[in-house]
């Protein structure tokens, strides 16, 4: 019997997703148990068909519906080869996320259904880890331990009859504690790479303001003066449009500029700011010290700590308060009590796709705000640039002679006019 590994944080995949997958499943040894929140696409199918083939007990949970049964998968062929394919019915388990189980202690979750070898830009992202006790609690959710296997009339006549997934009524009170802690892990992952996309674009901005932001101010500051003549010189339309757009040009930079501001990642903190820095820092980590969690929220607790101390040690309030939100978003359905015995039985109780509603929008937001950073100029330019000194010294060749042509249209523009 194969010893688990030690539990490691949720690392996110986005480019990298698919290859991930494909080196999880195959260091499979015994079993992978997998359920998918969404329908299947085809490379998502094959991995599983592989794993199945390289002699791994297979469970798969998918949810019934036509989509999910006309997607093009052959799922007839994972029966055949001994899987075990159960369709998950409208009265059963509600799935918020997609998980595949490994071996009983390596997960990945997150946008599974949608992988694929060629990566899009859009891409939600998988989240790798290690966790041993949430992998058992997944396995035996997905094993129908504490589920009901019963026959099922199709309401609608393109769904056959067949077995469904049927959940006991306790088991529906709430959102379960090992989705909340996989939707959980997705979002400490998701912002951990958020994190490192705006620390890059930091890094490149700061490099290329040392490198050519002076030359960049003097090209905008000699165009704008050039095209302003002109203007003033012969009075058209068209001379009018051009000096306006670079003067907004100009005036835009120097905002996003000046020279009086340090760089972004040197900006110090007022007296009022440094005090509220270090309060929320001791009243986070009261809360998320690993030290004062059980045990099988250990990783997870590591892995907010060190976020809120690499925040801290940055002197980044924003990123505090982010993490001060986030944390009371994730934490309210995975630490939720059950009800009070002595509460009114009356009571209106949350559904599970309620309870998992801002654990979805929170890693709805932070898609967004991933998407946003990727689409941006700035990380396009880098991104394509495997040399950033040589990107930087090309552009600063470019910069000088437009502005010794900037100088020298200037100079022949001054002297021609009346």
């Amino acid at each position: 019997m194969n010893a688990a590994p030690p539990d490691f944080a949720p690392e996110a995949h986005f480019a990298s997703a698919y290859a991930a997958l494909e080196a999880l499943l195959k260091s499979g040894r015994t079993r992978v148990h997998c359920a998918l929140a969404q329908p299947c696409a085809r490379p998502l199918f094959n991995l599983l068909l592989q794993a199945r083939r390289q002699g791994l007990a297979l469970t798969v949970v998918l949810p019934d519906s036509p989509a999910a049964r006309d997607d093009g998968n052959a799922w007839e062929r994972l029966q055949v080869l001994g899987a075990a394919v159960h369709w998950v019915g409208p009265q059963a388990l509600v799935l918020h996320t997609s998980v595949c189980v490994v071996d009983g202690f390596s997960l990945a979750s997150g946008a599974l259904p949608a992988i694929n070898p060629v990566a899009r830009e859009d891409f939600a992202g998988i989240v790798l880890y290690t966790d041993a006790v949430l992998a058992a609690q997944c396995a035996i959710a997905l094993e129908m331990h504490g589920f009901t296997s019963a026959p099922r009339t199709a309401p609608d006549a393109t769904l056959p009859v067949g077995e469904a997934l049927v959940v006991k009524p306790a088991a529906s009170a709430g959102l379960e504690p090992w989705q909340a802690q996989l939707l959980q892990a997705q979002t400490l992952a998701l912002q951990a790479d958020i994190d490192e996309v705006e620390r890059r674009l930091q890094d490149f901005d700061r490099q290329q303001d040392a490198s050519i932001g002076p030359l960049m101010r003097q090209y905008l500051d000699l165009k704008r003066q050039y095209l302003a003549q002109l203007h003033a010189q012969f009075g058209s339309e068209e001379h009018r449009s051009q000096a306006q757009q670079a003067h907004d040009s100009f005036e835009q930079y120097t905002r996003s500029h000046p020279l009086d501001e340090p760089p972004r990642h040197e900006k110090r903190l007022d007296e009022d700011e440094q005090r509220a820095l270090k309060q929320l820092y001791r009243k986070l980590a009261m809360q998320c010290h690993p030290d004062r969690v059980g045990g099988a929220d250990k990783a997870a607790a590591q892995a907010w700590f060190q976020r809120l101390q690499k925040s801290y040690q940055l002197s980044d309030l924003a990123g505090l308060q982010r993490l001060q939100t986030q944390w009371a978003l994730s934490a309210t359905p995975a630490t939720s009590a059950a009800p009070d015995a002595a509460a009114d039985a009356s009571a209106p109780t949350a559904t599970p796709a309620q309870a998992a509603g801002p654990l979805l929008a929170q890693l709805d937001a932070l898609h967004t705000q991933r998407l946003q950073l990727l689409r941006s100029p700035t990380w396009r330019t880098l991104a394509s640039q495997s040399n950033w000194d040589l990107w930087f010294s090309q552009q600063a060749s470019y910069l000088q002679a437009q502005v010794e042509r900037y100088q020298e249209a200037l100079q022949a523009a001054t002297d021609s006019a009346p």
